[in-house]
């Protein structure tokens, strides 16, 4: 049998124990959200970082775009399978070069529309400001046709691995 002092004390059921868990929760909460904001701010400024790092290390190895040029980096992933793909501007015939798995090419060009093409596909066009280098990856689709895409620093620096 309980004692009759104790029988008051119990917060099951009553309205005071769901006050008290609503106020514990709210208390706990914003410091559980302040900690999740704190690490994905912590981890967009660390890619941030190695983004801009690869961006330097590779101005070091294929140099910055010359004054008044836009350049542009053509590259194929060592992984990729099949034969040389050819890379050419699409107003022309001519090609510009002929990439095997892990190559690249750097070309300097003047500012504005560009377009380019591959054997299998039509024109990839790109606008392109002067300063700036812009990074595009030859691919095999699952046809095995050849196409280019737009691409970043990041995976190129990856594409040689």
């Amino acid at each position: 049998m309980k004692s009759p002092a104790l029988r008051g004390t119990s917060l099951r059921g009553t309205p005071l124990r769901g006050a008290l868990v609503a106020l514990l929760f709210a208390a706990a909460l914003p410091a559980f959200a302040q900690k999740v904001t704190v690490e994905n701010q912590g981890q967009a400024s660390e890619n941030v970082t190695q983004r801009a790092l690869t961006s330097e290390a590779l101005e070091t190895e294929i140099g910055k775009a010359p004054a008044g040029r836009a350049q542009v980096v053509f590259f194929r992933s060592s992984k990729s399978p099949g034969n040389p793909v050819v890379i050419r501007e699409a107003a022309g015939s001519l090609s510009i070069i002929d990439l095997d798995p892990g190559m690249y090419f750097v070309t300097a060009v003047m500012p504005g529309t560009h377009a380019y093409a591959t054997s299998d596909t039509g024109p990839f066009t790109m606008d392109l400001d002067a300063g700036r280098t812009y990074y595009v990856q030859a691919i095999r689709n699952k046809n095995g046709d050849t196409q280019l895409i737009r691409s970043s620093a990041d995976k190129f620096s990856r594409a040689a691995h």
